[in-house]
């Protein structure tokens, strides 16, 4: 007898499963994928700038002032003792200036002491006067003239809208009023 052939054999109930899974979901994958095309907008080419960079000018660096200075250059004995005790003095004076700088002060400060614009505080009449600034009360603080001086429109009319203001004949600002009762019902 001739040898038969083998046919396949039949597929278990869940390889069949398996495979009818695998094509369901390569068939859903390529249909989600062409809908992703058609929504996704494509990423917009970036423009090229035509104008040049602007570029940065280097900040200048101050060099460096020489800790120590030449005694030759200045003019002075090599040896000399007042050029050694003018050279600590100098260095004991900037580094009392730099602590000066840094240190907090604490507790009264003496206006007196204060050095304003080159001139020593002078506590008198006008004292503060420069800080001190504002409407005096009971006082205008512009008139008739100012309205007809003032260039700028917007001001100008806000100050003649400001001198027009009176107050409500019927009512005195220092009156009191009587208080008013509130009963409760319950």
């Amino acid at each position: 007898m001739a040898p038969l052939k083998k046919e396949k054999a039949e597929i278990s109930a869940f390889e069949r499963k398996r495979l009818e899974n695998i094509a369901a979901n390569s068939a859903m994958l390529k249909d989600l994928s062409t809908t992703a095309e058609k929504i996704i907008p494509k990423p917009a080419p970036k423009p090229k700038t035509t104008a040049p960079r602007k570029k940065r000018t280097p900040v200048k660096k101050e060099e460096p002032r020489p800790t120590r200075t030449s005694s030759r250059l200045a003019g002075v004995e090599a040896d000399s003792e007042t050029a050694k005790r003018k050279a600590e003095v100098e260095e004991t004076f900037a580094k009392e200036t730099a602590k000066a700088k840094r240190q907090r002060v604490t507790g009264d400060i003496n206006f007196s002491d204060a050095i304003v614009e080159g001139k020593k505080w002078d506590k008198g009449n006008d004292f503060l006067s420069g800080v001190m600034r504002g409407a005096v009360p009971n006082q205008r603080t512009f008139t008739g003239d100012d309205i007809k001086e003032t260039t700028d429109e917007g001001l100008k009319a806000l100050r003649e809208k400001m001198s027009g203001l009176e107050l409500y004949e019927g009512y005195e600002p220092n009156r009191e009023f009587p208080a008013m009762e509130i009963k409760m019902v319950c």
